[in-house]
């Protein structure tokens, strides 16, 4: 886009050019008040993501210079005169014409809609400002909002919060999205395919995703993620209005991410959220309790809920047990359950909360139980309602019949398996079954006309 540089000799705009690069957008010579309160002449340049004030001499001196991000206010004194407030500086600058002042504006409204597609209005502290709408001095329909670029914009998003935080902007990066995912269609972005840069540079990648409606998955696997990138993360989630599918599984988070990302989903007015994947990392119990509190309230619910192997404990299952049961929503939403790999969590009277959801009505496809000390005769039991109709996967290897001196199955466990409708995967893999108890699991299969797909693990049985 050629730039109007009216009234600006040649010279000059020689020098413009060579100071601040080839990505100018707007330029007008304009008078600031200094000190003294004289007006005094400068070029006001607007480049893609900055605003600058140029002395009017030669050499060329950039004598301020600040993001449209660090912008904390556009005041208008009168028709021709705007203050510009940022947290370090106030300007107030003297426009030929009132059109210039609104060209200016203009100009700022543009670039915050290309930053910002999803008109957020707030943004964390360090990586991003806190309130760009307060920008806006026109109203939103007076600026023609630009179509975001591939990927709903993401690169021109990354591209200003590197600007604003001083760190260099990474082509491959913008080049990987823009090119890779968008060929792909793809919906998923996997922090694993840009490891090999600093935790710095991966918080800001991550920053950029709380403002884009193209994504909406964020994955992760065996990357442990720095201090700076899960405390994006959460920003994400507490603004984002596409992010459905979190998942980070092995990636060192502990309990007090969950209390962090816990409250960024309180704050976020309709959180998108339907999966939540965090296994393998220490939770504990203080994390479950902290995520059972969303779960308590949220008004969507969840379609994935996948806490295996995160070290919980029976006492970290009471509330989520109850979440799940209180809060109506899930027993429509919840199809896939994974608590697996969690010693003992099932070893107590705690496990009666849960075995509780499992025996109302619920919509659950796929339950995995394996290794969490599970009493088989008390989940068949809970089982035996039939309100699972729709499960299909069924995993509780490496558990035990029952926690009393039992060896005759319960009339419960042979009715499950002789009238269960979906079943496609069971495994009782590891499992310590007595010869009766197996008898009747194969009887009731037998007996069950409508199964005629299933897979049936016994390995390792004792």
């Amino acid at each position: 886009m050629s730039v109007d540089w009216a009234g600006v000799p040649g010279p000059l705009q020689d020098g413009v050019r060579r100071a601040l690069g080839p990505s100018l957008l707007w330029v007008r010579r304009v008078r600031v008040q200094i000190k003294n309160g004289r007006l005094d002449e400068r070029l006001v340049v607007l480049t893609r993501w900055r605003m600058c004030m140029v002395c009017v001499r030669l050499p060329v001196k950039v004598e301020n210079s600040f993001n449209f991000l660090e912008i904390q206010n556009l005041i208008p004194l009168n028709v021709n005169q705007l203050a510009v407030e940022t947290g370090k500086t106030s300007l107030t600058i003297t426009f030929d014409t009132h059109q210039h002042l609104q060209q200016l504006v203009t100009q700022i409204n543009a670039a915050l809609c290309r930053i910002f597609p999803t008109s957020a209005t707030f943004m964390s502290r360090d990586l991003s400002p806190q309130s760009p709408a307060d920008l806006r001095h026109n109203p939103p329909d007076s600026v023609t909002a630009p179509t975001p670029g591939c990927c709903g914009g993401f690169s021109d998003t990354y591209a200003a919060l590197c600007d604003y935080n001083g760190v260099p902007c990474r082509e491959e990066v913008q080049w990987d999205v823009d090119t890779i995912y968008h060929s792909q269609d793809s919906r998923q972005f996997n922090i694993l395919d840009f490891s090999h840069l600093q935790s710095r540079d991966l918080a800001l990648i991550v920053a950029a995703l709380a403002y884009n409606q193209w994504f909406r998955k964020l994955h992760s696997h065996g990357l442990k993620l720095g201090a700076e990138v899960v405390q994006q993360v959460v920003h994400t989630m507490s603004r984002s209005v596409s992010i459905e599918e979190l998942e980070l599984e092995n990636t060192g988070l502990k309990g007090d991410f969950v209390q962090r990302l816990t409250a960024g989903l309180l704050e976020n007015a309709a959180p998108p959220l339907t999966a939540l994947s965090l296994p393998g990392n220490p939770l504990e119990d203080k994390g479950s309790s902290s995520l059972s509190q969303y779960l308590s309230v949220c008004g969507t619910g969840l379609r994935v809920l996948n806490l295996s192997n995160t070290s919980l404990t029976s006492r970290g299952l009471l509330p989520l047990a109850q979440a799940l049961s209180n809060n109506e929503i899930f027993a429509s939403t919840l199809t896939h359950l994974d608590i697996s790999e969690n010693a003992g969590l099932l070893s107590g009277e705690e496990a009666s909360c849960l075995y509780q959801f499992v025996a109302s009505p619920n919509v659950l496809v796929d339950l995995n139980l394996a290794g969490t000390d599970c009493a088989l005769d008390a989940l068949f039991t809970a089982l035996s309602h039939r309100n699972c109709s729709q499960l299909s996967f069924l995993n509780v290897a490496h558990n035990s019949f029952s926690h009393r001196k039992q060896r005759e199955p319960t009339p419960f466990f042979r009715s499950f398996f002789s009238s269960a409708l979906s079943l496609r995967s069971l495994v009782f893999s590891g499992t310590k079954l007595p010869p009766e108890v197996l008898r009747a699991l194969l009887l009731g299969l037998a007996s069950n006309p409508l199964l005629t797909d299933l897979r049936l693990n016994l390995s390792g049985c004792e």
